[in-house]
This record gives structure tokens, sequence and C-alpha cells, in this order.
């Protein structure tokens, strides 16, 4: 007669629950370092804080930023409606105007 093993089940559920989660976490950090590494890059610097704006030709792609805020859907709408590089040049004026940093593509 076969015995039912409930500790056994029970390993191996968490086991399969276990891979899921690590393959999703590798999954999402392999698909940042992609979107990281083929965006073109615009790195803004100040004493206020700093800002690092990832893009592609049709939208920005990321961002990162340090005593900073910033909201990438916003930002991204406005770039959609002028063009990613002339967001990008009002993005550089107004980082200069209002902080005393620049701007580096």
């Amino acid at each position: 007669m076969l015995k039912y093993n409930k500790g056994g089940l029970m390993k191996k559920t968490l086991m399969i629950i276990g891979g899921i989660v690590v393959g999703l976490v590798i999954f999402g950090v392999a698909l940042f370092l992609i979107v990281f590494s083929t965006s073109k890059k615009m790195k803004c610097k100040s004493k206020e804080g700093n800002i690092t704006l990832m893009y592609n030709k049709k939208r920005l792609t990321g961002y990162t930023v340090k005593n900073m805020s910033f909201d990438l859907d916003e930002q991204n709408a406005i770039a959609k409606v002028i063009g990613v590089e002339a967001y990008l040049d009002e993005f550089a004026e107004w980082f200069k105007a209002n902080t005393s940093g620049t701007c580096d593509r």
C-alpha cells in the first residue's frame, strides 16, 4: 500500500514557488540591464541632485535619480508630443536654469 507523504508534497510545492520567484527576479534584473545598457543616456549633475535619463528615438526608457523626483509617465507624454530630442534639449535648459548643474549626453 502506498503512503501519502504530506511533508514531501509541501517541500515540492515550496521548491516550485521558490523557483518561480527566483526566475522572475532574474528576468527583471536582466530586463533592467538590457534597457540600461542599450539606451542612450543624458546625465545631469548638480549640488541639488542628479538625474540620468535613458532614451531611444521614440521615448524615454528609464531614469536614475538622486535627491530629486521624476515622473517618467508624465515626462514621456511630453516627449511624445514634442519629440525626444526637443524634450531633452528643454530638460537640459530647465535643469541648468533651476539648479547649479549641467547635463551631458
